[in-house]
Parts: structure tokens; sequence; C-alpha cells
């Protein structure tokens, strides 16, 4: 390890002391003061800032640096806030009605006593009764408004018992009781509204989503789900017709025949499809999700919206996530490139907030079987010896996605090209050939190349007044030549592919 220099010392001795500082809350106090006085008198509140000024005890031995402000924090937190969790923050919102507890009035009062009593009732009962909270509000602030107003009506109890016997306190106790029951069920109605509304009614009794944060992550979770309009039929995909049917029968038969598994039969659960990059398996599972648009849930996951910087809350996530997903079956968990997340858990390394996340989510697809009835797990991979032996054994089937055959190469190339250019029998054979241990998506990229080169064509010809006719000779060769320029990469990693299915695939 190179040795610390005495620049490097008091560097980290520097960077100590801003934590320190960060940490501390007199500290904190005492710089927020000035960001607020400066934003003042920049803004032209003198009068303001000069009372700040004095409450706050502000001097001139401290003045705020050149590169910071509050209208500079407050667009950070904004940006940091609509990075994570897809929107952008509310600071201000619109105050509810007021909450007014009155006592009813002391039948042997004096008139001037009761006016008098009433009126002491009302005015504390608004100087310290907080608004009615909106869903998103903290419990803690719904019991400080619940205790608020209680202890108002408490306050102007013990004002008019002073002047009234004891019969009539016990019956002014009584109707505070029943107003403080009434308070408390008037504030709760707002957040248990909200609560029955998330997850579409199911989740009213559910004590997951009862706080802020939670209900945040949900909000995160909920963007991962797809609700684009694709146009994309299983006879578009080009071949593997052995991934297609367990995705069916996986998903689509649970939904169109579900007498088949009212008598303890369970359909697939989870299914990690591996090959080569470009074979097919991401394309598969939008087959899947387009074909079940409506009738199933499709969350799409990925690494940016699992992890997170701060400690614990990857695996809250995920728990929100299996969480709506089971709320919301049948639906569909798709982890693209699930190396990412679930590699080897013995690697040095490792950190311990990658091994928490990992064990929490071994956790939630052992007990899927139990408790997640009607969710499907789908995660494809290019690399599945990378990915730790305990995931590996809850997935129920694993299946290689294979390069197409010769038939298959030759149906998709007759579609690609079918519209740009006459192809016959010969040049077709010829391209299949070519096109011989080409993955799915470099046969497009080919055929792609041979629609540009038809477009170069037609827009020289549309520049020079007596362009050259072009050949059916040339017309082929320079097809023939597009789909030379590819280079396979399917075959480096298909022989490694095959012999791990042969030793884990099931």
């Amino acid at each position: 390890m190179k040795p610390q220099t005495k620049y490097g010392v008091a560097a980290t001795a520097a960077s100590t002391l801003l934590v320190e500082d960060v940490r501390n809350f007199t500290t904190r106090r005492r710089n927020l003061l000035y960001l607020m006085h400066r934003y003042l008198l920049e803004n032209g509140y003198y009068n303001s800032a000069e009372t700040l000024k004095g409450e706050g005890r502000l001097t001139e031995e401290y003045e705020v640096c050149d590169n910071v402000d509050l209208d500079a924090i407050y667009l950070d937190y904004a940006s940091y806030f609509n990075m994570k969790f897809g929107k952008y923050p509310r600071v201000l919102k619109k105050m509810g009605p007021k909450l007014k507890v009155e006592l009813s009035s002391t039948k042997g009062a004096r008139p001037a006593e009761q006016s008098g009593s009433q009126s002491h009732s009302q005015t504390q009962s608004q100087s310290q009764s907080q608004s009615v909270q909106r869903p998103g509000d903290s419990q803690a602030f719904w019991h400080a408004g619940v205790g608020a107003a209680t202890a108002a009506a408490a306050a102007s109890l013990a004002a008019d018992s002073q002047q009234q016997g004891p019969g009539q306190l016990q019956a002014n106790r009584l109707s505070l009781h029943i107003k403080k029951m009434d308070t408390a069920e008037t504030m709760a109605e707002p957040r248990i509204a909200a609560f029955n509304e998330i997850e579409h009614g199911h989740a009213g009794d559910d004590a997951l989503f009862a706080s802020l944060e939670w209900q945040s992550l949900a909000e995160l979770v909920k963007t991962s789900i797809l609700c684009e309009d694709i146009k994309l039929r299983w006879t578009d995909i080009c071949g593997n017709h052995s991934a297609i049917e367990l995705v069916k029968e996986a998903v689509l038969t649970p939904i169109e025949y579900p007498q088949l598994f009212a008598h303890g039969l369970k359909p697939w659960r989870s299914l990690l499809l591996h090959g080569p990059p470009g074979s097919g398996k991401t394309y598969l599972a939008k087959a899947l999700y387009a074909e079940t648009r409506g009738k199933v849930t499709f969350f799409n996951i990925t690494a940016s919206i699992m992890v997170s910087k701060w400690r614990g809350e990857s695996e809250k996530i995920l728990r929100v996530l299996f969480h709506m997903a089971a709320r919301r079956s049948p639906s569909v968990i798709f982890f693209d490139e699930i190396e990412s997340l679930t590699s080897k858990r013995d690697r040095a390394t490792d950190h311990e907030s990658s091994k928490r996340f990992k064990n929490e989510l071994l956790q939630l697809l052992d007990g899927m079987e139990h408790t997640l009835s009607g969710v499907f797990v789908l995660a494809s991979t290019n690399l599945p010896w990378d990915i730790d032996e305990a995931f590996l054994r809850r997935f129920e089937k694993k299946l290689l996605v294979q390069l197409p055959t010769a038939a298959e190469r030759s149906n998709l190339i007759s579609r690609l090209l079918g519209t740009t250019l006459s192809l016959t029998p010969k040049l077709l054979e010829q391209l299949t050939t070519l096109s011989e241990h080409f993955t799915g998506d470099e046969i497009r990229l080919a055929c792609k190349e041979v629609s540009m080169q038809r477009m170069r064509h037609a827009t020289r010809a549309c520049r020079e007044s007596n362009p050259p006719k072009e050949s059916q000779a040339a017309q082929e060769s320079s097809v023939e030549r597009a789909f030379q320029q590819i280079r396979p990469l399917g075959m480096k990693l298909l022989a490694k592919h095959e012999q791990w299915q042969q030793e884990n695939g099931s």
C-alpha cells in the first residue's frame, strides 16, 4: 500500500473534521441559519434577515461559501429524488379543513360563562389542532394531530370544571371521550382509504404499506411494470419452440385451464433461459408480455431498480416487488441479465450489502411455492456458470436457447428481405448457408445492412440524371457481401453453454 505523505494525512484530517461538522446538530443548525440569512438578503427580505440575525445570534465570524446556497441545495435534492423515485418531490401541500372540538353546552351554567367557554374552546382548538393528514403523511403526524385536538378539549374542560358541579363534570368528561373517538376516526379515514386503494384494493388489511417509506418504494417498483403496446406474436420468434411451449405451459395454461391445477398440481414457478448473446432470450420475454398483455402483470426488473446505495433499502425493494407481484397475480417477474444480481457468494470481493441482498432474494424465491401463488419468475443470462448454486437450485427449469436451424434461418431471411428485393431460391439458399452459426439478432443485422445498401442505391439514383441500372448479379453480390461482413459470436460460447446445459440443465 502506498504510504501517506504529510499532505495525505492533512487531507484525511480535514475530511474527518468535515464529517464531524455534518453530523453535529449544533453545527448543522448554525449552517442552516446562515444559509437562510443569505437567501433572505439576496431576495430583498432585509427586515426578516435582520430579525433572523438577532434571534439566531449570527455574527460576522462566519459567512456562507460561494459555491453553496439554498436554491442550489433545493435543485440538487429534487434531482436526486427524481432519479431515485422517478418523480419530483412535493414540498408544499394545501391545508386541510381545521378540526373543531366542541364540548356540549352546560345546562346549569350562566350564559356568559357558556359563551366564554365556547370561545375559549374554539380558540384553543384552532391554535393547537393539526390539519387532517393526507394519505401520504407519516403516522407520527397523524398521532400528533389527534393528541393536539384532544389536549385542546381537555384544557377547555379543565377551565369549565372550576365553575361546575361534580355531576355536570362527569357528563362533560363522557362527552370529551366520545369526541376523542370521533376525532381519531375522522383523521384515520383518509389514511385507511389510501391503504385500501393500494394494490387495487387488496391491501386494506396489509401493514407492509403502512409507512411513507414503504409506499415510496412501492412507487419505485411500479415504474418497472410494463404498459407499452408492443406488437409481437409467438410466430415472430425464430425457432426456440421448446422454450415457447414451456413459457406457455407456465403462464398461459393456468389462466386458460385453471381446473387442471385444482387438485394439488402446481404450474412451473421459475425458468432460467441461457444462451449466447443475441439468441433471443429477451425477445422471448417481450413476446410473452405482448401475448399476455391485459391478462398478466409484467415486471421488467433491472439492476438499476434493485440496487440502492442506502443500507438495507435493496432488500426492502425486493420484498415490495414480490409482495406487489403476489397482490397483482397472475404476474411475471422478468430479471434480465440476472447474473449481475446472483453471482457466487463465496467471492472475497463481495460486500456485506451484496450478501444481504442475495440472501433476501434466496428467501423470497424459496418461499414462492407456498406464499406467492400466481407469480412466475423468468430470468435470462449469458453467463449461467457465474450464478450461485443456491439460485440455480431454485430455478425449476433451466433451458438453453439454441441457435436457429437452416429452415428457421431461411424463413427469417425471407420474412426480413421479402419486401426489399426479390429473393431467388438460389440466392436464398446461399444466404442460408452464409448465415450458419448466426444468432437471430445477427441475421437481423445482416438483413438490415442489405436494406441500407438498397437505400443508398436509391438515393444515389435520385441525385443522378441517368443512373446506371444495377444488374441482378450485382445485387446478389452486394447481398452476399452484407452477410459476409457479419462475424458470428455465438459459436464462441455455444459449446460452453451446451456443456453447462448437460451438467446443470433441467
